[in-house]
């Protein structure tokens, strides 16, 4: 597999996960392998979703739990988030969504993403970082550095059709 990544990057509720979302959608409708997480927002709670299978958990706790800034994550939900992401390759479309301050900072919850888009057995990676975190992250992967693409308004609505074809290209290529 080519192993391409692409790192989604944006401000918060600009529709990073709505973009990943809408192209695993037609992934999946043409036909393709799609595996990885999804994070949901579901009020002021988050909520996982396991890309491949549908499955869901809530990420988030009211208390207890791994505090990184406002949150406090389940770590029985990472855990199982880590599988999930884990048992995705290979596969033609990864995401992971989000690669943040808990992996990056902590070296916990998804930071065995790092692993496996570095193992580079997809098509293509869609890779949800926040822009404060992008050249850290960017230092944590191969040294063909992924390309960088922010995510606004004005643009968030073309992305899905964008994407989809940049995997179609990635998947003629293999032919």
């Amino acid at each position: 597999m080519s192993g391409r990544i692409l790192l989604l990057t944006g401000e918060r509720g600009v529709g990073k996960t709505t973009v990943c979302r809408k192209v695993v959608a037609r992934a999946k409708e043409a036909g393709y392998t799609c595996g990885g997480l999804l994070t949901m927002r579901a009020g002021e709670q988050r909520i996982v979703v396991d890309v491949s299978t549908g499955d869901t958990r809530p990420l988030t706790l009211s208390e207890g739990g791994v505090k990184m800034g406002r949150f406090r994550f389940d770590p029985a939900v990472l855990a199982w988030g880590a599988e999930a992401i884990a048992r995705a390759v290979p596969c033609d479309l990864l995401i992971v969504d989000e690669v943040g301050p808990l992996e990056v900072e902590q070296g916990r919850g998804w930071v065995i993403a790092l692993d496996i888009l570095r193992a580079a057995h997809f098509r293509l990676a869609l890779v949800v970082v926040r822009p404060e975190l992008v050249s850290r992250v960017q230092l944590r992967l191969p040294t063909s550095a992924p390309a960088v693409l922010r995510v606004t308004e004005h643009n968030r609505d073309r992305l899905p059709d964008l994407l989809f074809g940049l995997l179609e290209r990635e998947g003629n290529a293999l032919s």
